[in-house]
């Protein structure tokens, strides 16, 4: 074997395995935490006792030409009744998967912000980049370590740019920023070319499109097709009905669907020679004629076998696109503040089951410190008396006075809740509102980015006092009717729970195999892996194929994403609906794709750039 594998039963006394060794695998990739060892071997010498006691918890080593390539830690370990013996180690990095808490980083650079959680969970780690870019402040709670610093590196490129790739050498964490590569491997044929694989697929394909409308769904409706793909391809047709449409309306949709269903699906990879430089976020030059690969790509994965002839292969997935794990920040919500006395016992919170509407603002007032009702006597525009938790002014332009409004306040989650519009001012225009609170409070309160939503629009100043004067009863009214939506929609919440729960507990355990649906043998694709996660989670058939799924349910915004909502991506491997995954959180989803499967964002980096769209199929 032309590599030497060494097992530590203690930090300075190892055995050589290598004699014992049938295969080795060394694997990584760019938005994995560690890079990982999967030993096969013959643990036995006479057939029915172990050759040696290997354990999880010790250290292995890993040596090609008397270089140390991997150390790490055994995780899992089977054998059978003939010696037959397997185990799985990772490297260090693994810990940082492991390890959760809440932290907070205040004026802070990325690397910096790796050095401190190093320290404080007792992780080895070596040469660090300076990342330069000061992150004003990072509130993180219960997060992986892992995530804490995907987040800084992601703050610190969307500011600046530059990439940071982490790894780690001889057990010790290290961070390089990832910079022009000079030099690169060339793969090409009649040298270290093995193989490559040029995948196309016709599965998904759909060359006509039939859509009934109004007249009913047995009725002639709209078919449009494409003789030249039937003619090469068959006649493969689907079938929809909308049934609040003409067929005048359905003649442009069933055309866009002919567009997205016609379409041929495509995949590439590669196998070498083996070249142990050649590791995930690295680069190669491939030069490959049947297939037509060829150019300058990144590596997105790597799995590097050895076995006990000496051979040394690898197998490459490779992109144009550098794809890393990135992960948005989101401020937390603060948590709830109840005054007492107030008359909204449901602030102090944001109010679950509505539709918000982003892009607000909001300033504090109280009488008595002039401006708005600045005479001292406290009424409103609308002749009520000022009521802090109560009262707001509003531009009755855009929301009249008498509405009942609920509003979130994200960075101070005390002032959320419910209000009455019933006062106006010179300098609330537009998308601004003005609360009303105690003296206080009104000058730390600033600016502030909010949300609103109308629950019941008014009809002006005598319904806003008819109103006031009856708050307590309005206020109840609604409470109820609130926690009644609440009630009536726990049911889909649970449902998404469990949807959620079953995907995310095959983060790493699945394999991408293209048109694959064996996700219990731990093999699918994405569409295979969300057909099977809710068909199995909550027993909901969502559709074979993305083409199919993408018109399930209802579409919604990025904005009202929910836990159990499908993700759509396009122009990933196809023009159109290529890939999909299911939301976790708002911005976060599970997706089984060529690199495994894993939780990762939907707004930023490679998947933010092919977003398409979110549906609602719960």
């Amino acid at each position: 074997m032309s590599v030497s594998l060494r097992y530590y039963s203690s930090s300075d006394t190892y055995v050589k395995l290598t004699e014992l060794v049938t295969s080795i695998n060394w694997s990584g990739e760019t938005t994995q935490a560690s890079r990982s060892c999967e030993v096969s071997m013959s643990n036995t010498t006479n057939g029915t006792t172990k050759a040696v006691n290997v354990e999880v918890g010790k250290d292995i080593r890993l040596y090609k030409d008397s270089t140390e390539i991997f150390r790490g830690v055994i995780f899992n370990t089977e054998i059978a009744s003939d010696g037959s013996f397997s185990f799985t180690a990772y490297d260090y990095n693994y810990y940082l998967t492991k390890n959760t808490d809440s932290l907070k980083f205040v004026k802070k650079t990325a690397s910096e912000i790796i050095s401190s959680i190093c320290k404080k969970f007792e992780i080895p780690y070596g040469n660090v980049d300076n990342t330069g870019y000061v992150i004003p402040k990072l509130i993180l709670r219960n997060k992986s370590i892992y995530d804490m610093i995907t987040i800084a590196l992601t703050e610190t490129r969307k500011k600046t740019g530059r990439v940071f790739l982490l790894g780690n050498e001889g057990g010790k964490l290290v961070l390089h920023e990832r910079k022009s590569q000079v030099k690169r491997v060339t793969i090409q044929d009649g040298s270290n070319l093995l193989s490559a694989n040029y995948s196309e697929s016709i599965e998904d394909l759909r060359n006509s499109v039939r859509i009934t409308g109004k007249s009913g769904e047995e009725s002639k409706g709209v078919t449009v097709s494409d003789s030249a793909s039937i003619k090469k391809y068959g006649l493969m047709r689907e079938k929809e009905h909308e049934s609040e449409k003409s067929d005048a309306q359905l003649k442009p949709i069933a055309n866009a669907l002919l567009k997205e269903l016609n379409k041929v699906a495509k995949e590439s990879n590669v196998d070498a020679l083996g070249e142990k430089s050649i590791i995930s976020g690295k680069m190669v030059q491939v030069s490959e004629k049947m297939t037509g690969i060829s150019g300058g790509f990144y590596v997105i994965t790597d799995s590097h076998t050895f076995e006990p002839n000496g051979l040394h292969s690898m197998s490459l997935t490779v992109s144009k696109t550098l794809e890393l794990n990135e992960l948005e920040y989101e401020p937390p919500e603060e948590p709830a503040k109840v005054t007492a006395g107030t008359s909204q016992a449901i602030e102090g919170k944001k109010i679950q089951g509505i539709a918000y509407q982003t892009g607000w603002i909001s300033t504090a007032y109280a009488p008595a410190l002039g401006g708005i009702n600045g005479s001292g006597t406290g009424l409103t525009a609308s002749s009520t008396k000022v009521v802090e938790g109560r009262t707001i002014a509003v531009d009755p332009n855009v929301i009249p006075l008498g509405s009942v409004v609920a509003v979130y306040v994200p960075s101070a989650n005390e002032y959320s809740g419910l209000y009455l519009a019933e006062d106006t001012g010179g300098a609330i225009k537009n998308k601004k509102i003005d609360i009303a609170v105690k003296a206080s409070k009104a000058k730390a309160f600033g600016v502030r980015n909010i949300q609103v939503s109308v629950l019941e629009r008014g009809s002006g100043r005598a319904d806003a006092r008819s109103k006031a004067a009856k708050w307590s009863s309005i206020e109840s009214k609604w409470k109820q009717k609130l926690a009644s939506n609440a009630e009536a929609g726990s049911a889909t919440l649970d449902k998404a729970a469990s949807v959620v729960k079953l995907a995310r507990s095959f983060k790493g355990q699945i394999r991408y195999v293209f048109g694959g649906k064996s996700i219990t043998n731990g093999t699918g694709d994405c569409s295979g892996f969300t057909y099977y996660v809710y068909k199995k989670a909550i027993g909901k058939d969502i559709g074979q194929g993305t083409s199919a799924q993408v018109r399930k349910g209802k579409q919604v915004s990025k904005a009202s994403a929910q836990a159990g909502d499908l993700v759509f991506f396009q122009g990933t491997y196809r023009s159109g609906v290529s890939h999909v995954g299911i939301v976790t959180r708002p911005g976060f989803c599970v997706s089984l794709a060529s690199s495994g499967c894993k939780e990762h964002s939907y707004t930023t980096g490679y998947w933010g750039s092919h977003y398409m769209e979110i549906r609602r199929v719960l």
